[in-house]
């Protein structure tokens, strides 16, 4: 087992070996920009939790120079994590937006304060299944947001920095709330 000052270095550690947002961003861009056929997205919407790797999945991550995991990481987790990613941006091609934090997003597109606990509380695969929910959602409103904030959730699952990502994400959400009831 590690120590929790272990497990706090490895976390710090992660952020600077991963980032995330430019990674994000490579992604939006090759959906939105038509590098990927409608075949490709339609490929990468089926993965799940059960079915989570495809072709599509391989070559980008090849493609993003992300197919070997950090240190921190078991190989497949990785790529499970990814897999929900890019899951989640397909459904959502040309709905990312840097201005636009995932949580003021949800509370935007009017994402229920139970859903979102839910969110904010699930780890693993129903974690992933609640993303899918999310990503079908905010296509069906066509929103925009910054998906850096769920690839974080997805990839910080445990110890201090996942608490500050929630907690980010949680700010931003109860923030819009509060902004719009106020209005």
């Amino acid at each position: 087992m590690h120590s929790n000052k272990e497990m706090e270095e490895t976390e710090k550690s992660q952020v600077t070996l991963v980032n995330y947002g430019k990674i994000v961003g490579k992604i939006a861009e090759m959906m939105r920009s038509g590098r990927l056929s409608t075949g490709d997205l339609a490929e990468l919407r089926r993965i799940s939790p059960d079915k989570p790797f495809t072709s599509v999945l391989w070559r980008l991550l090849m493609e993003l120079e992300i197919d070997q995991s950090p240190y921190w990481i078991r190989q497949q987790e990785w790529e499970r994590r990814w897999a929900t990613m890019m899951m989640c941006m397909a459904h959502c091609v040309g709905l990312h937006n840097y201005n636009t934090s995932f949580g003021q997003g949800l509370a935007e597109a009017g994402w229920s304060e139970l859903r979102f606990v839910q969110l904010m509380r699930a780890e693993g695969q129903i974690l992933e299944k609640l993303l899918r929910r999310v990503a079908q959602y905010l296509s069906s409103k066509n929103k925009k947001v910054n998906w850096t904030g769920a690839a974080e959730l997805i990839f910080f699952q445990h110890g201090k920095r996942a608490q500050e990502k929630r907690l980010d994400i949680s700010r931003d959400y109860y923030k819009t709330i509060y902004q719009s009831e106020k209005q």
